[in-house]
């Protein structure tokens, strides 16, 4: 019996195609074997004409998108991205966009491919394939793939899978990123690379499913089209590519810049960065004690701690360890390994491979050794757990991995390049729109915080969110039209930032109000993992970025405040003075706060902050200091009490002055000061290990540290280790 014929290269099945890829890898370190890339080198000029021709159609594609899609997810703040890739699922280049897909579009390839899609359930011409679970491969389950197969002359050559966020997928109210969600059943909808469509339309029967099964179907088929659309232009422009360089050229010059690619990642590494061990910490915090669920034991609050090691090796590989990282739980917040490829892929091209050529080639100078079993980012049982809302813990941990490579840029010399990112909490709404329609009414100025502090300079003063190199807050009138509710607020907030010679950018704190709406239930929209906890981030000295705060104020008088044209609250001001004025409540709550119905007269606040400074704030420039106050990014308060800048206000000129005899004066006071409060090392670590071994905290900080223990062996001792605790200690 003659062995069946496949689609790929040579008549080669796409398994065959992929175990013969792994195994020229494993045998030559060289990805597809390519020890020497031919193409590319004999003739540059052609091979940058070649991938910027790929370039342009990935971002036109892309626009394509935009243009078509209904959701202002794609339209304001363009969630989406568009790939190429090989036909066994290998990142040939990604367009603008959300980056973190790069190796997680690949990856649900490739699970078609290892699961015989081929022979089994079909790959022709013109058919449509849809993903979305997280287990396979991905971030959460709102993230939406549509994977569209190129043929050339009966030859599968390639892949293009445009990935959108939408608004509604299907999960327990909010629809969206649920909170009060415990159980796979509730996280949504799931397409498990499921075949939709063929001859480049949906399927009917499909498209019945979505209007049946969502309250926004109108708008994920909109996307679907848009997506469609998009993946339909860039194969035909791949067609084009082929038509002007020749299959042969394709086929070998689409690898060889992915071999290219992990070259130089490995030579970048070498060049910028200083080998060695870097570590830090993550606290992932999960108050869920609250929340309104049907599986009775989810209902406690839980801290995990993720560890996070770096080994930086002279060769140019990174080694990133997550050894210590604490249980899975009941909640939406559990991860797999294969989405901490995401957050190192959307990582990767802000820090190191930013000129527009990033593809798997990036990824493969690093390894990411297994997390414990039956932790947080690798709960063996996944499969009957929740994880829509993976994405939280993902970007605090990137975040931080930012700042300890910016850590080892510094080191080596490249200042510029150091610096941090964080991530943010917000309100998610549900309920009834000013149109009359129940469904999500999620919003998304998730971005609007700044990055921290450079080696030389200040962070940008807002827009930098780990989530993306491009983060825009979106249109207010657009986002207006889109839910019922009036925005408060666009204005710097100037306690969220992180002091430091170097200071990091500011948030601007979102205030939103319902208004139009009969019935509107609101929660958290959770895209981080800290609440309570500040996360890690101040660099050589640099203080970490504010608290942030998630608020709701309920207005006694209201209708009062209008008809007298009095003003509402529409900036945070001094935090120690904020709600006096306030009649009516003013609620702090967790950021994954349980549902709470909402009216019109109630302000949701979602006060996030910014990432770390760099440097002692007591070497901050004066004129430095003086600029922030003229532009209203700075207070008195903290250039006397942080800065230690003598000020003054000139009221002829509206500009702020400094004092040079009494900066130097509160500078010299702020040395005395912390000597005298300052202890030894010594005398703090007894001090602080009686604490430990009297187990004097909350008792959620004990089970945290338990949790993480029952895990790692390594972790146990390494506490212990360093406590100088008894070996019949338990932890």
């Amino acid at each position: 019996m003659n062995e069946r014929r496949g689609i790929g290269d040579r008549g080669r099945t796409l398994k065959q195609m992929l175990e013969d890829n792994e195994r020229l890898y494993q045998e030559t370190g060289c990805y597809a074997g390519i020890v020497e890339p031919r193409l590319l080198r004999e003739d540059p000029v052609r091979a940058e004409l070649f991938h910027s021709r790929i370039m342009a159609a990935l971002i036109a594609g892309r626009e394509t998108t935009r243009m078509i899609s209904g959701s202002p997810y794609v339209r304001e703040v363009a969630e989406l991205c568009i790939g190429l890739y090989t036909p066994e699922g290998d990142n040939i280049a990604q367009s603008t966009g959300i980056q973190v897909h790069i190796r997680l579009m690949g990856d649900n390839i490739q699970w078609m491919v290892r699961n015989n899609y081929e022979e089994e359930v079909g790959i022709e011409e013109g058919d449509l394939f849809i993903a979305n679970d997280p287990v396979i491969s991905g971030v959460h389950a709102a993230d939406v793939y549509d994977m569209l197969p190129i043929f050339h002359e009966g030859e599968l050559v390639g892949w293009v899978c445009t990935v959108i966020m939408e608004v509604d997928i299907g999960a327990v109210s909010p629809g969206c990123m649920p909170t009060p969600n415990v159980e796979r059943g509730t996280d949504g909808l799931k397409f498990c690379c499921e075949k939709v469509g063929s001859k480049d339309r949906l399927r009917r029967d499909f498209e019945h499913k979505i209007s049946m099964s969502l309250d926004m179907s109108d708008i994920f088929l909109l996307d679907r089209k848009g997506a469609i659309a998009a993946n339909i232009r860039v194969r035909e422009e791949i067609r084009n590519i082929i038509r002007e360089f020749g299959l042969e050229y394709f086929k070998g010059a689409t690898r060889e810049l992915i071999e290219e690619e992990r070259r130089n990642q490995m030579a970048r590494i070498r060049q910028r960065t200083v080998p060695g061990r870097y570590r830090d910490v993550v606290p992932a915090e999960f108050p869920m004690a609250n929340q309104p669920v049907s599986w009775v034991p989810a209902n406690r609050d839980v801290i995990r701690l993720i560890p996070i090691q770096m080994d930086i090796l002279p060769s140019g590989r990174i080694v990133l360890d997550f050894e210590g990282t604490g249980e899975w739980g009941w909640h939406p917040f559990n991860a797999t390994p294969k989405a901490l490829w995401g957050g190192l892929s959307i990582s990767v091209v802000q820090t190191l491979s930013y000129d527009g050529r990033a593809n798997l080639g990036s990824l493969l100078p690093f390894e990411i050794k297994e997390p414990p079993v039956d932790s947080l980012l690798n709960p063996s049982q996944v499969r009957q757990l929740a994880t829509s809302t993976m994405w939280s813990p993902l970007l605090d941990i990137y975040g931080l991995w930012m700042g300890m490579l910016g850590a080892a840029f510094y080191l080596r010399g490249f200042r510029e390049e150091t610096f941090n990112m964080r991530s943010s909490s917000g309100w998610q709404m549900y309920g009834y729109d000013q149109y009359g329609t129940k469904r999500p009414l999620m919003l998304s100025p998730l971005g609007n915080f700044g990055p921290g502090a450079t080696g030389v300079c200040d962070g940008v003063d807002n827009a930098g969110w780990v989530a993306t190199p491009e983060t825009d807050m979106g249109s207010v009138e657009v986002w207006e039209l889109f839910a019922p509710h009036l925005d408060f607020t666009r204005r710097f907030e100037p306690y969220s930032v992180g002091y430091g010679r170097f200071r990091s950018g500011l948030a601007i704190p979102t205030m939103y109000m319902p208004h139009g709406s009969r019935q509107m239930v609101a929660s958290g929209a959770i895209g981080c993992a800290h609440d309570r906890i500040i996360p890690n981030l101040g660099l050589f000295g640099g203080y970490p970025g504010g608290r942030r705060n998630t608020i709701l104020v309920r207005y006694a008088n209201y209708q009062e405040l209008l008809e007298k044209r009095q003003p509402l609250l529409c900036e945070i001001g001094d935090p120690r003075e904020f709600g006096q004025q306030i009649q009516g409540e003013v609620l702090f709550l967790d950021h994954v706060l349980p549902p709470v119905e909402v009216h019109e007269g109630d302000l949701m606040i979602a006060d996030n902050a910014a990432a770390g400074g760099l440097g002692d704030p007591i070497d901050r420039s004066p004129a430095s200091v003086v600029s922030d106050l003229d532009e209203g990014l700075a207070t008195e308060w903290m250039a006397r009490n942080v800065y230690c800048v003598g000020v003054s206000y000139d009221d002829e000129t509206k500009t702020w002055r400094t004092d040079e005899a009494e900066t130097k004066r509160l500078r010299e006071a702020k040395r005395k000061e912390r000597l005298a409060r300052g202890v030894p090392v010594k005398e703090w670590w007894q001090q602080a290990r009686q604490r430990f071994m009297a187990r004097s905290f909350d008792d959620r900080i004990v089970e945290m540290y338990r949790s993480s223990a029952s895990l790692s062996q390594t972790f146990a001792q390494e506490v212990k280790d360093f406590w100088a605790l008894p070996d019949n200690f338990a932890l």
